[in-house]
């Protein structure tokens, strides 16, 4: 299948790779000796890393001070080390702490002003660390560290959004530009947060009543719909989020984000469907691995649909391929729930692969993090009948 996105960029650029040439140009240019262009490059390596910090920890505070939704912040990069989850938020610790990642979202109203704050305190960060580290240099590597941060920020504030991320740029420069459609979509998407949260506390009851309010309040939304499939997906209804979420892929999407989003749940829905007996096989898995390919064609990271492949891999009977896909998945994943599922995938290959015992060695940790997640608990009840 093929989701069409109703505007997409009409040419595609990737100022990340011109602007590390145009730095280590530069250093090569300003250094007089191979050791000066060594330091130099060193620290424009350093440079980036503090650049990235200080654009992160300038949104990370913006947000908290100005009201904008934190739903999750990663420190570090590598195995994970610790976690503490919530709802409404993940902290996840990893084992080299070189990087800061920091995800915000709508919040209370007012929406755009409150995400255009923390986006204007993390360039105000970002330029400042900058600008100081360009004030001190007075040797190749403080030159490099000054020429990297000063990259860093600048390709931050180019405005940028895809199926990866959002850049401070577009934050700062689009977001206030949005048509009023989108900026109705924004504001509804705050609301979806609460279904959203009632969701990873597994309240469903509570999910069901924001979602029924959301509905009341913007019944024609995009955001009410793709909230509508979250709380299905978590009632185990395949089916019928499935159905939602084709019935709203059939829509034009905005962008090629949106619509990269939406195959990628159409994969995943399909999978989960066929495996729980709802969907049949020969008409949904043909589906799930054409919008997988196509979800990957439109800028969706490759690496963040292994747990769908291995749900696939699953029901092709390639247990192997499916333990090694979800392990993936579930050591590179945020979410909670996400990795709860891939965790759930993971103690199915090993009961396929006939070891059980790693099967409930693996499901406790699932259970862990959400027992009642429904593809969890019919794995826990698949265990218990052995």
């Amino acid at each position: 299948m093929s989701i069409q996105p109703r505007r997409a960029p009409a040419l595609r650029v990737r100022p990340g790779p011109a602007l590390a040439m145009l730095t280590a140009l530069a250093l090569v240019f300003a250094a007089r000796s191979v050791a000066g262009v060594a330091l130099g490059l060193l620290g424009a390596v350093l440079g980036l890393l503090a650049g990235l910090a200080a654009l992160q920890l300038g949104l990370l505070a913006g947000a908290l001070l100005g009201g904008a939704r934190v739903h999750d912040v990663t420190i570090g990069v590598g195995p994970r080390l610790a976690e503490w989850v919530s709802s409404r938020r993940t902290v996840t610790l990893r084992g080299l702490p070189v990087l800061l990642s920091v995800g915000i979202g709508p919040g209370r109203p007012p929406v755009r002003l409150r995400m255009w704050s923390a986006a204007l305190c993390s360039a105000t960060c970002g330029l400042a660390v900058a600008a100081v580290l360009g004030y001190l240099a007075s040797s190749p590597l403080d030159r490099g560290t000054a020429l990297g941060a000063f990259g860093c920020v600048l390709h931050a504030l180019l405005p940028r959004q895809d199926a990866t991320s959002t850049s401070t740029g577009w934050l700062l420069f689009e977001l206030p530009r949005l048509p009023a459609q989108e900026r109705a979509e924004l504001h509804a998407a705050a609301l979806s947060d609460q279904a959203r949260a009632a969701v990873n506390a597994g309240d469903l009851a509570a999910a069901d009543a924001a979602l029924a309010t959301m509905a009341a309040r913007h019944p024609s939304a995009r955001a009410t719909a793709a909230t509508r499939v979250v709380v299905l997906e978590a009632h185990g209804r395949y089916a019928e989020a499935l159905s939602a979420v084709l019935a709203l892929a059939a829509q034009p999407a905005p962008t090629e984000r949106d619509a990269a989003f939406l195959l990628a749940a159409v994969a995943g829905l399909a999978a989960a469907g066929v495996e729980a007996g709802q969907v049949p096989a020969d008409m949904a898995l043909p589906v799930a691995r054409q919008a997988l390919d196509d979800a990957v064609r439109l800028g969706h990271p490759s690496a963040k649909l292994d747990g769908t492949r291995a749900v696939l891999a699953l029901l092709d009977g390639d247990s192997a391929a499916a333990a090694r896909l979800a392990r993936t998945a579930a050591a590179a994943g945020n979410h909670a729930l996400s990795r709860a599922d891939d965790l759930a995938t993971l103690a199915r290959a090993m009961m396929a692969g006939g070891d059980n015992r790693a099967a409930k060695a693996i499901l406790a940790q699932a259970e862990a993090l959400a027992a009642w997640w429904p593809r969890v608990a019919a794995t826990r009840s698949r265990l218990s009948l052995q």
